[in-house]
């Protein structure tokens, strides 16, 4: 995966978009966790960094099966382009962990990884919790198990 294309060579929409605040943020899903998605998110016009979050948490919920938890999250506020910045890392982040990748690179998907104590661990020394952010750490709750058919 490449860098993000470089600021000269951008559309203004993109400079425009670049220059909000971005977040990279970690996701898990499954008891115990099995997959952990890395991505990223502009925090765009009047949205909240709780608003946004909660937004992009809760379009993934609406398909997803097992109940998302957010895991931890990197705010990124300073610099001409903050959202940039934070493409960038997510991308870094992507070529890191390729090894544990679930779909194949490129493909719908390919944001999603297997979770492993290396990942895991990364997450604790690099992020801020959700509860530090004052971010929901979970937008679902499973409802009870139904044994009968």
């Amino acid at each position: 995966m490449r860098p993000p294309k470089d600021p000269t060579l951008a559309a203004t929409s993109t400079l425009a978009w670049w220059a909000c605040p971005g977040v990279v943020y970690f996701l898990g899903v499954g008891t115990p966790l099995a997959a952990i998605k890395i991505g990223m998110l502009a925090v765009t016009g009047k949205l909240t960094l709780q608003a946004a979050m909660a937004r992009r948490v809760g379009q993934m919920q609406t398909s997803n099966h097992e109940p998302i938890q957010v895991l931890g999250i990197i705010v990124f506020n300073e610099g001409q382009f903050p959202t940039r910045a934070a493409e960038a890392r997510e991308r870094e982040l992507h070529n890191k962990y390729a090894h544990l990748a679930r779909f194949k690179s490129g493909t719908k998907g390919s944001e999603w990884f297997n979770c492993s104590v290396e990942l895991l661990d990364e997450i604790r020394s690099i992020c801020s919790s959700p509860a530090d952010l004052a971010v929901r750490s979970v937008c679902a709750t499973l409802s009870s198990v139904r044994t009968e058919p």
